[in-house]
């Protein structure tokens, strides 16, 4: 209890003398106020939009160094002609009310891959008397490595010398030129087993097997001043390869139910109507579809949503979402496709 007392009563001293000439804030309020912060929000820069395109599969692959377009393989921007007018697109002649990322156009003919060449005529064996078979290609022979050797007679012992024993080693003076495994010698091999049958070419190896569709292409007068195949430039990316196989496979549903309907004498689609089916492509490779617009009558409105819809409908739609597209996309995302009759 004494030294609790003895405190009560140093403490008012200590702050006398210590702090006797300390000025506080509060002190000094009217002469130095408070700051005033005016803090405002920026908007946060959106990242580029990513755009879709479809390449050209008769362009070799070439990454660019920066592009907004993904699809599924890299190219560069390029285009056979010079454009009256510069831009980062590549100038091509069609529409001139429709935005389409397509570049190229082909035909709706089967396509039929490349025939390979036809080899040389092999001359059959000279029969001979003797049955023997054909020898097998001379196998790599190494003498003994060293200069001295020991070796006995017994044909089951072992021969020995003083340095580090060589592949293939053999009872020879002379090394013997040939292949170091038996099967090097065949065809079907890989890496360095590989050795090609000269009486069976390979065949001219091709850019690409996949074909172009036909498309409308939009009207567009600038465009790039890199020359070459014409092309977009674009990213190759995992989404850009599952967007392709599925644009692929609304296509053909789409074209084989007007081909079915025709057959049938069901009639004939409008010339130049089209129609826009909006969709939700889920993670689980099925489809929701959201929206449909159009001015091609029901008949053929429903032709193009079913070919959206139809394939869905298999047990495992348009296949799972790899990780990197579920950690890019979410659980799914929003897609238009416009159908032009």
């Amino acid at each position: 209890m004494l030294a609790h007392l003895f405190l009560l009563w140093l403490a008012p001293r200590i702050q006398e003398h210590f702090l006797a000439e300390v000025e506080f804030a509060a002190a000094n309020r009217e002469e130095d106020p408070y700051r005033l912060f005016d803090i405002q929000m920026v908007d946060e820069v959106p990242p580029p939009p990513q755009r879709f395109v479809e390449t050209n599969p008769d362009a070799p692959e070439n990454k660019p160094d920066e592009t907004i377009n993904f699809g599924d393989r890299d190219q560069q921007l390029a285009q056979p002609e010079p454009a009256a007018e510069e831009g980062d697109m590549p100038s091509t002649e069609g529409e001139e009310d429709i935005d389409n990322t397509a570049i190229v156009t082909g035909s709706r003919e089967e396509y039929v891959p490349p025939v390979p060449p036809t080899p040389p005529a092999v001359q059959p064996p000279e029969e001979t008397e003797s049955t023997e078979e054909a020898a097998e290609p001379a196998l790599a022979q190494n003498p003994l490595a060293g200069e001295e050797v020991i070796q006995g007679d017994n044909p089951e012992g072992f021969g020995t010398n003083i340095a580090e024993r060589a592949n293939n080693t053999a009872d020879v003076d002379e090394p013997v030129e040939g292949i170091e495994d038996p099967e090097q010698a065949s065809d079907s091999g890989q890496g360095v087993y590989f050795r090609p049958n000269p009486n069976r070419p390979a065949p001219r190896p091709v850019l690409s097997s996949a074909q172009n569709r036909p498309t409308f292409l939009a009207n567009r007068v600038n465009g790039t001043a890199r020359m070459g195949v014409i092309a977009h430039n674009a990213l190759k990316t995992v989404y850009g390869e599952y967007l392709s196989r599925l644009i692929e496979i609304v296509d053909q549903e789409w074209n084989n139910d007007i081909r079915g309907k025709i057959q049938r004498r069901l009639g004939f689609p409008l010339d130049g109507s089209k129609v826009q089916v909006k969709f939700a492509l889920h993670k689980d490779g099925k489809v929701t579809i959201l929206n449909v617009e159009g001015n091609a009558g029901h008949l053929w409105n429903g032709t193009a949503v079913e070919a959206i819809a139809a394939p869905s409908r298999y047990s495992e739609g348009y296949g799972a979402w790899s990780d990197e597209m579920v950690v890019v996309l979410g659980e799914s995302t929003e897609i238009t496709f416009t159908f032009h009759y």
